[in-house]
């Protein structure tokens, strides 16, 4: 009969692996750079808050009209010495029941004074869009 030792001798499994810890570390070195490739490369964060303080005088400039799922979203804004005085939606379709979104973001953004302003619950899509409306026309206040 054979004795313990003669059995974890033939036993292949047994045995120490030194590469399992360079395999580790290879597929978490790999996994890392995968994901911080996906975050700073593939998908670079969005500048969606503009901002009026370059303007020094009364200017009044026209975004460009944002299409999105529900309508179309075109603003013009007015602004003094940085400050945006008024927003206007030029254009502002959207299916019934997001229409009345509009007055509510209009509030937001003059509050904020930027399209750096929260959702409104149940118009993700119209806040989206209606902040990239903005964000164009403060754009191309110079």
């Amino acid at each position: 009969m054979a004795n313990s030792k003669d059995l974890m001798l033939a036993n292949p499994y047994s045995k120490k692996r030194p590469w399992i810890l360079s395999t580790t570390l290879l597929v978490l070195a790999s996994i890392g750079g995968a994901i911080g490739i996906n975050a700073l490369w593939l998908n670079p964060a969005k500048d969606l808050g503009g901002s009026a303080a370059g303007a020094t005088k009364t200017q009044t400039v026209k975004g460009d009209a944002i299409e999105y799922r529900y309508g179309v979203i075109e603003l013009e804004i007015t602004a003094t010495a940085g400050k945006i005085e008024s927003i206007t939606e030029v254009q502002a379709t959207a299916s019934p029941g997001y229409d009345e979104a509009m007055p509510i973001l209009n509030q937001d953004a003059m509050k904020a004074q930027s399209a750096s302003f929260g959702n409104l619950s149940g118009a993700t899509f119209t806040t989206d869009a209606y902040k990239q409306a903005l964000s164009s026309a403060m754009s191309k206040l110079g």
